[in-house]
């Protein structure tokens, strides 16, 4: 599929192929179009032609904009949602400190294979398009490892309550990531991209240059403008897809920060 050689290859790769196709799409339909319509028509209407362009272009300008600020903010919003999983899968295990011996190990050697289970197994999955599943088990695990606890005093019971409080939100904050994989503009909004961009393009053929080569070059800056803006909404499309994606970086610092912990060395 196109998709999957757009995101399997990095960006300076499909870029540039992008954009050429968009080129040569609107320099042949000019050249095409030249012939069809004879230039004195043309001319003679390039007030009125300037006018409407004006107006079309600004148009899609402002849409494509509104496209491109929403794709980012969503990407960006998964890059926090990933920061706030780690920090929660992070914080329940530094919180284990404060219970007994066995309690401890059990709820962090189950916390610690999610984190392993989301960096190894998960997160190629996600590259590929995929929502995972696999973290589930073990998140089930540090649910029934805090709820079977067993407090022996009040110091405990409320290092129970947190630990079911923060891992409420682990939960949220995974469900939100898993959204994320799948949430992308959906196709109606791409063929208004296409079509709005073929459009404005379009649109240029309506002058009438004294010099052909004139005429061509600023419909090919238009259409390579147009194409290098569609160039970065593909990019942050899927947040945890190609060249440009979320990484797991947030889960691995999250791991490496209580490794060097005194109980972490404890633990089986």
């Amino acid at each position: 599929m196109i998709v999957d050689w757009i995101y399997n290859n990095p960006t300076w790769v499909w870029a540039p192929v992008v954009v050429g196709l968009f080129v040569g799409a609107s320099c042949v339909g000019l050249w095409v179009f030249d012939r069809v319509v004879h230039i004195e028509l043309r001319r003679a209407h390039n007030e009125l032609a300037g006018f409407a362009i004006a107006v079309i272009s600004v148009t899609y300008a402002v849409l494509l904009a509104f496209i491109a600020i929403a794709t980012w903010e969503s990407f960006t919003e998964a890059g926090l949602i990933v920061d706030r999983e780690a920090d929660y899968a992070g914080s329940i295990y530094r919180d284990t400190q404060g219970l007994p011996g066995d309690m401890g190990q059990a709820v962090r050697r189950d916390i610690n294979d999610y984190v392993k289970i989301v960096v190894d197994q998960e997160w190629p999955e996600q590259e590929a398009g995929q929502t995972p599943e696999q973290g589930w088990e073990p998140l089930r695990k540090v649910q029934a490892a805090i709820v079977t606890l067993q407090p022996t005093n009040l110091g405990e019971a409320v290092i129970q309550a947190e630990l079911l409080r923060t891992l409420n939100e682990l939960y949220r904050a995974r469900s939100s990531r898993l959204a994320a994989v799948s949430g992308h503009i959906p196709p109606v909004i791409w063929w208004i991209i296409v079509l709005g961009g073929a459009l404005t393009t379009g649109y240029t053929y309506l002058f009438g240059f004294h010099d052909f080569r004139m005429h061509l070059v600023m419909t090919a800056s238009v259409a390579a403008s147009l194409a290098l803006v569609i160039v970065l909404i593909v990019a942050l499309d899927w947040p945890f897809r190609g060249d440009v994606s979320i990484s797991p970086e947030a889960f691995v610092k999250a791991q490496h920060s209580w490794n060097e912990l005194p109980y972490a060395k404890q633990s089986p």
